[in-house]
């Protein structure tokens, strides 16, 4: 496993937030309010990512990002670009900070 430096981690950081930035901006057959949902999840399960990277396995950091915190469980997907957009979003929190 890479050592990543804090300014690997911060460009990370930005990256991440300007796609979960472009998910509230973008036309979904979803209700606006389960997007904003989404999103907000999102940022909060990054910032506990950038947090505790350097002291969480991969897996750990996978299970915490796909299984204990995956917005998705909670809400009635209508569209499948919220979909695919919040699982890409997803798997880049979890390779950036792998």
């Amino acid at each position: 496993m890479r050592q990543a430096t804090p300014s690997d981690a911060n460009n990370a950081l930005a990256q991440v937030k300007y796609a979960i930035k472009g998910l509230t901006h973008s036309d979904y057959d979803d209700n606006e309010d389960d997007v904003i949902y989404t999103a907000n999840k999102l940022n909060a399960v990054l910032r506990m990512v950038h947090d505790n990277h350097q002291t969480w396995n991969d897996e750990a950091i996978r299970e915490f990002v796909m299984r204990q915190h995956d917005p998705l469980r909670h809400i009635p997907v209508k569209s499948e670009k919220l979909h695919h957009m919040v699982r890409h979003i997803q798997q880049d929190i979890i390779v950036k900070f792998s």
